[in-house]
This record gives C-alpha cells, sequence and structure tokens, in this order.
C-alpha cells in the first residue's frame, strides 16, 4: 500500500502518463577512444564563508568527497563583515586585516583536499559606499567607497594566501570577482563601475604574482560575457577565465511563458551553455577558460511559477533526470560545471528546519542525499571509452543514454527526463543489444533511481512532510535514498548480448555488464592445516 501511495503521488507531482513504444538501441565500438571529462567533478558550491565554520556541513563536504570527490569549493562572502576581516582605526582611518576565520575555513577546505575557487566579495561595512544588502545574512553589495582601498585589501588577502599555504598552491586557485553584478540585487552600482572593481581586483591579484588567475564576470543568465572579454581586452586587464551562471527557469525570465523562445521545451539550458562556448570561441579571447560557478535543477512551468526559494524541482526525482542528461550532453563545453549546492545546511532565508524545504542542497540537513546526488554517483561511473549507439528511429526528447566501456566491463547510464510544462510524459522502454566477444552468461548490474529508491523527497510527502520525523520515519527516509539494485544474469550468444529497459518519467538507470569472476574461497592459505584445527577444536573437553 506504500508503494501504491508513492506512486500516485509521483504521478499527481509530476504529469499524466501516455503509453510508450519500445525503442530499439544497437552499440558498436567507437572508432576513437573518448572518456567523459566530468566537468561537473571541478567545483561543488557552498553557500558562504561563515557556513564552512560549522561542523555539519564540514561532514557533508566530506561525505561528498568520499562519494564523489571534487578538485575545488566556491562560495559567497569570505569579506563578510562576519568573518571579521577588516576593521578601521578610529583615530588614524587606517584599514586593520584580520583572516583568523578566513584561515579557518581555507584550512577546512584543504584538509578535505579541495581546493577554493575564491568569490572576491561582499563589500565591508567599513570599506562600503552604501547600506544596501542581500540575504539573510545582510552582505553588503555596493561598490567600495574607495577602489584603492578594495585594491588594497584584495592585495593583503591575496599575499596572505601565499604567504600561508605557498605560491605554487595559490597558483592553482581561481579568483573571481564579485558574484552576478548584472542583477541589481547582488550589485546596486552600474556596469562600469564593476569594470573599475574588476580592474582593481585584477590588479591587486596580479601585483602579487602574475600567474595567479583572475575572472568574471560571474553573471547571471550568461550575462556580460562579451563585455567582459571586450572591456579586458580593449583596456589590457588581465583576465584568465570566464565565469557566469545558469538556471533552467531563466527561461521563463527571459521568455516569459517560452513567448518568442527559440529553444524547444527542455533545451533552453544546453542550448545557452553550448552559444556562450561559441561566443568565446568566436571572441577576442578564444583561449579563456569557461567556468559555470552556478547551476542547478530550479525549473518552472511558467513565468508565474518562477521561485527561487520554494523550488520543488532541487528536491525531486526531477532532478536526477535533468542532472544525468545535461552533465552527459555540456561534457565539453566547458572546464567547470558547479553544482549550486552541496548542502541544504545553506542560510541565504536562514537554516532550514525542516528534512526537505525546497533548498538549493545536494544532501539535505540530515546528511540524506536526494535524488540528484544519487545522479552524480551514477555519472561518476561512467568511465572507460565511449561507445557508438544507433537506433531505429530518433529518441523522444528528453530521452537518452551514455555507454561506456572500461576494459571488459560495459556500463549504461539512461535517462528520462520529464518537462514540468508539458501535462504528459511517456516511460522510457526499449533494448540495447550490446557487442561482446564471448559467448557465455555475463552479469548484470541494474540501479534505478526513482521514487522511494534514491528519491526521498515524495516519501516524505507521503508521511505528511514531518517537521520532526520519528527514528523509524528517519531510517525510512534515509532506506528510500538509496538507489533500487538487482543482479541478473543475461546469455550473450554469437557476439551479442541484449539489455531490456523500462524507465518511468523522471527516473534514471544505470546498468553493469561484465564478465563472470572466479569464485573460490580464498580465505584458507593451507586448507589440510584448517582441517586438522576444524578436527581439534570440536574435540570433547579432557
Amino acid at each position: 500500500m506504500r508503494n501504491f501511495k508513492i506512486a500516485i503521488f509521483a504521478i499527481i507531482v509530476f504529469f499524466f502518463r501516455v503509453q510508450a513504444q519500445p525503442i530499439q538501441i544497437k552499440v558498436q565500438p567507437t572508432a576513437f577512444a573518448k572518456q567523459l571529462t566530468m566537468p561537473w567533478r571541478n567545483c561543488i558550491a557552498v553557500g558562504r564563508a561563515n557556513n564552512l565554520l560549522r561542523a555539519d556541513i564540514l561532514d557533508h563536504l566530506a561525505y561528498a568527497q568520499k562519494e564523489i570527490g571534487y578538485k575545488y569549493c566556491r562560495f559567497h562572502a569570505i569579506f563578510d563583515d562576519e568573518m571579521n576581516v577588516v576593521q578601521r582605526n578610529p583615530q588614524t582611518k587606517v584599514l586593520i586585516f584580520n583572516w583568523h576565520q578566513v584561515d579557518k575555513v581555507y584550512d577546512a577546505l584543504l584538509k578535505l583536499g579541495i581546493r577554493p575557487f575564491v568569490e572576491l566579495n561582499p563589500m565591508p561595512a567599513v570599506m562600503a559606499s552604501g547600506t544596501q544588502t542581500m540575504f539573510h545574512y545582510n552582505m553588503n553589495v555596493t561598490p567600495p567607497s574607495s577602489y584603492d582601498e578594495w585594491q588594497l585589501l584584495v592585495e593583503t588577502f591575496t599575499k596572505h594566501m601565499v604567504e600561508r599555504y605557498g605560491l605554487e598552491e595559490v597558483r592553482n586557485w581561481y579568483f573571481e570577482v564579485w558574484n552576478e553584478p548584472n542583477l541589481g540585487g547582488f550589485w546596486s552600482g552600474t556596469q562600469q563601475e564593476y569594470w573599475n572593481l574588476y580592474t582593481a581586483s585584477a590588479k591587486a591579484v596580479k601585483s602579487v604574482d602574475a600567474k595567479l588567475r583572475i575572472g568574471g564576470p560571474a553573471s547571471s543568465k550568461a550575462n556580460w560575457v562579451k563585455e567582459i572579454i571586450t572591456y579586458t581586452t580593449k583596456n589590457k586587464i588581465p583576465l584568465d577565465f570566464i565565469s557566469t551562471h545558469l538556471y533552467p527557469q531563466d527561461e521563463q525570465v527571459q521568455y516569459p511563458d517560452r513567448k518568442g523562445s527559440p529553444y524547444k521545451i527542455g533545451d533552453f539550458f544546453s542550448a545557452t551553455v553550448k552559444e556562450v562556448t561559441e561566443w568565446v570561441k568566436n571572441s577576442e579571447r578564444p583561449d579563456l577558460e569557461i567556468h559555470w560557478t552556478e547551476w542547478n535543477t530550479q525549473t518552472a512551468a511558467a513565468a508565474d511559477k518562477i521561485t527561487w526559494g520554494d523550488n520543488i524541482y532541487v528536491d525531486n526525482l526531477f532532478a536526477a533526470s535533468f542532472i544525468a542528461r545535461n552533465c552527459v550532453e555540456l561534457d565539453t563545453a566547458c572546464k567547470t560545471f558547479a553544482y549550486w549546492v552541496i548542502s541544504d545546511i545553506f542560510d541565504e532565508g536562514g537554516i532550514p528546519q525542516s528534512p526537505f524545504s525546497s533548498t538549493y542542497g545536494l544532501l539535505n540537513i540530515h546528511g540524506i542525499p536526494k535524488a540528484s546526488f544519487n545522479a552524480f554517483r551514477f555519472l561518476k561511473n561512467m568511465t572507460g571509452d565511449i561507445l557508438q549507439t544507433s537506433t531505429t528511429k530518433s529518441l523522444p526528447n528528453g530521452k537518452g543514454l551514455l555507454v561506456t566501456k572500461d576494459q571488459q566491463t560495459i556500463k549504461i547510464l539512461l535517462w528520462n527526463q520529464a518537462f514540468p510544462e508539458e501535462k504528459t510524459a511517456t516511460d522510457f522502454i526499449g533494448t540495447i543489444e550490446l557487442p561482446t566477444n564471448i559467448d557465455t552468461l555475463l552479469n548484470v548490474v541494474k540501479a534505478t533511481i526513482g521514487i522511494g529508491a534514491g528519491s526521498p523527497w515524495e516519501s516524505w510527502q507521503v508521511m505528511g512532510s514531518p517537521l520532526n520525523p520519528s527514528p523509524a520515519q528517519m531510517q525510512l527516509l534515509q532506506q528510500h535514498a538509496v538507489p533500487a539494485y538487482s543482479f541478473s544474469k543475461i546469455p550473450a550468444k554469437k557476439g551479442l548480448a541484449n539489455i531490456s529497459f523500462n524507465l518511468l518519467p523522471g527516473g534514471v538507470q544505470y546498468f553493469e555488464i561484465s564478465l563472470p569472476r572466479p569464485s573460490v574461497n580464498t580465505r584458507f592459505v593451507n586448507p589440510e592445516a584448517f582441517k586438522l584445527w576444524d578436527k581439534l577444536m570440536g574435540e570433547k573437553s579432557n
């Protein structure tokens, strides 16, 4: 009964399902060896620097490092007043810098094997030209009262990083100027004032060492990318990389109710990322790395459904298929594809209290993986050379697969993305024909992310969304956060084997097909000696 309720609820949440036609897919070895680059593993995000002083979020990062493994971590507000970075001497008016809290943050990251993707912001109150703030923690978003003082702050900060961690280490970091300055909520100044801020920051960082990397504009919706390249080239200002942000519901921002949108439903996100790749390639600086330093699965079916703080599509099953599809499609489009954020320990509106709250994390406040986290787990498994696939007819929009071969093991990832803009959706059903070089029974492990198996949000909804789940309810949520695994054997005959699949809307499936492995008991080095020991231990007492 419980599973039936969950299934019914899932249909109500997403769509009405209609009957699907089976699809035949064939796999052939590729002529050229090519592997996934996985730019999504290059960086993960945390809300702000002060969060990294908390034990729980460090535990969540440690878990993510163990399960997935990231190279960098990005977050807001390293210069926030709560970090106690800068004060002004009341008599002399000279700025006084203190790096104690900053050091604790970076020490903790580096201990986990994660390097900082440094975001230079916000404006310390004693240096600010105004009082406009953003978020629950009131970070100041105004330009500096003195760009010389801002340059001094960034230069002193950079020197301290080099002094503490060594020049060779810090040369591996990225320094990104501000966050989303094209939005009035994050930057109260003009575009020219941002160029002034960027210029001062670039001079400061490069004054410490010319090989340190500086970039931007860290913009929302892929804006100001062309402009920053043109501005820095014309004015001979250092620019080592491009950074920008995108969310799927940005389509509803730019094309309300999709009126005038040039994209098919579900294509806006990937098409925009690819467009930026082409912009940079054809710009004055085709050499620039591209870093998408924020994105997640926030989606809106219509313009009046846009929400940045109560968006269920970061918590529910939808996230899994969106992530699988786009991380595969955009694998070669950028250097970094940083998901925003790792954990629901996130306080732009205050730390969430309930197990699920439409907060952006891949893990909830208890560290329970969401469907989104499990999708990344599956993606991490897709090592090896990419194999070619063909179908008798084109795959429907949102449905897709990736096949790789790692030595003698074939791996398959399938996704079935559902679109909130559409009222109906179909299952993804079919067979996959695989080439094999031996006729035998093959071992098959299948893992599926679905409702109540790898996606615990729907289970929490069926419980009645309890604010404080009982211990038993919490155990159930933890169990429902685990994908459904099964084992089977399939015959390989005449160099071919067939895998059948049936994937519900929103779901993701992973197959691992391998040759049988030897079955022996390797515990005993000397079986005869153990037989004697067994006999002696079995004697009655004298």
